[in-house]
């Protein structure tokens, strides 16, 4: 299960990842808005549907012209839950939902001829030629529907006599005008109880599809999710994940975020894909001030998260094991609704991870926690929290700017950040008047490839550095130097 709240979720950039895989069919959208989380019991699932996305990738780049037909075809298709529940239940179906059915048939005919396409995404999508024969008795192969003169010689009557006084209506005969509407008014009346008794026949008739109704709605939505996931994986240039079993580590190779990378796009900025392999037990991210620690750590927990969500993850390569739960905390905590106070809501969501992780194979990740508290107890909090994590089956992932030391279980792992000479150069060249552009220069020069750190993780200890080539007051900087 996903363990994120609605304001972490926006955090990570989740909504915005999702909405940008596109169904097309509201089957396909609803089974897309189920968010189905694979556990580790769902594996062989999973593996199911990353098989057919790779087979659908492939399908896209070499018959592209089918995949927008199928689309389009895909888009056509209405959401008829309520009329399959008055079907099931033998409600007598109104006219309307007889029509919704009859341009389903026509669509399920179209896609099964898609014999390619449905191969490749493990669908099996099958025409009903007889049930499409009920909607359209006459063999008129028209996209309307109507309550064919076919369904009932009683029917046919009634009609033939109401159009006749219809006609003598319009013959202006005034005298006779008020008997007529009195018989037209009986004659519809007895019109629409045999549409009625018609509508019934049908609605029974069409009970014995129900079944393979349901089947093919099924399908298209499968259909539909899949192709939308697949032409997702390939805009990312996504690789597929591999399923490894419990006590592997989790490994993203040139990873990215979707949507921080679009958003530096259009600041005419680059972002750095990055790589990292996280091992059971505690992974401890440390890097300087603006090295993207909080960007990497969302990097990592959305593509995992959309792994078990059934999504490729933007990487060109991934492997991870299952977990039975996710857990993600930011450094900024929504605890108006609950009252209380901000470290007070942060160790009521530390209490419940650690009592799940205990009895669970998870998979926690928290950004700079305990960052409001005094830095001495913090310390002490955080190493706490390492030292726990790294004792138990699930992994456990935090960015801190707190030492942590080096034990079993305890894996340290930075951003690489900006070099010494590098910040000389800065200081060497002036700074650009606006503070816009000399943060930019700052970013230019970051590396932010992730190492693997042998060892204790040494606090980072460039922030002062930063400050003073953004021109904080000298006379700050002369205390500190006190200091």
């Amino acid at each position: 299960m996903l363990i994120i709240s609605r304001h972490d979720e926006e955090r990570l950039g989740l909504p915005q990842v999702l909405d940008a895989c596109r169904c097309y069919s509201p089957q396909g959208r609803r089974l897309k808005a189920k968010r189905a989380f694979y556990a580790p019991s769902d594996r062989s699932a999973l593996a199911r549907e990353f098989d057919a996305i790779e087979l659908l990738i492939v399908f896209l780049h070499e018959h592209p012209t089918d995949v927008r037909r199928a689309a389009v075809t895909l888009g056509r298709f209405r959401d008829l839950v309520g009329t399959l529940s008055g079907l099931e239940k033998r409600r007598p179906l109104e006219v309307t939902e007889l029509f919704e059915i009859k341009q389903a048939l026509q669509l399920f005919r179209e896609l099964s001829a898609m014999e390619p396409l449905l191969h490749a995404a493990s669908v099996e999508v099958t025409a009903m030629p007889e049930a499409e024969a009920l909607l359209d008795p006459g063999d008129r192969k028209t996209s309307g529907f109507y309550l064919y003169d076919e369904y009932s010689p009683r029917l046919v009557e009634l009609r033939r006599r109401r159009f006749s006084v219809e006609r003598q209506m319009e013959s202006g005969d005034s005298s006779q005008r008020e008997s007529l509407l009195a018989e037209r008014a009986s004659l519809v009346a007895e019109e629409e109880r045999e549409e009625a008794v018609v509508r019934a026949r049908l609605t029974d008739a069409l009970a014995a599809y129900l079944d393979a109704l349901k089947a093919n709605f099924s399908a298209v939505g499968v259909l539909d999710f899949r192709l939308a996931r697949a032409v997702l994986a390939d805009e990312w240039g996504a690789g597929k994940p591999s399923l490894l079993g419990e006590g592997d580590s989790a490994t993203l190779e040139n990873m990215s975020h979707p949507v921080i990378k679009e958003d530096l796009r259009k600041r005419d900025a680059t972002f750095v894909r990055q790589s990292v392999s996280l091992p059971p037990g505690t992974t401890v991210l440390s890097g300087p001030n603006m090295g993207g620690k909080s960007v990497a750590l969302k990097s990592m927990t959305l593509a995992l998260v959309l792994i078990q969500l059934g999504y490729y993850p933007s990487a060109t390569a991934s492997a991870t094991p299952l977990y039975d739960f996710i857990s993600y905390s930011s450094d900024h905590l929504d605890t108006t609704k609950r009252g209380l106070s901000t470290f007070g809501n942060e160790i009521v969501r530390i209490r419940d991870d650690a009592s799940r992780a205990r009895k669970e194979r998870g998979l926690v990740v928290m950004d700079e926690p305990c960052r409001g508290t005094n830095p001495e107890e913090a310390t002490a909090l955080v190493g706490a929290l390492a030292r726990f994590y790294g004792k138990q089956q699930g992994s456990f992932v935090i960015s801190t700017h707190y030492r942590v030391p080096a034990g079993d279980g305890i894996a340290h792992v930075r951003i690489r950040g900006i070099q010494s000479e590098a910040l000389d150069v800065i200081a060497s060249e002036g700074i650009p008047e606006s503070d816009r552009d000399a943060i930019r220069r700052i970013e230019a020069l970051m590396d932010y490839r992730i190492e693997r750190v042998e060892g204790d993780a040494s606090v980072p200890t460039d922030a002062i550095r930063i400050a003073e080539l953004l021109g904080l007051d000298g006379d700050i900087l002369a205390f500190i130097d006190d200091m």
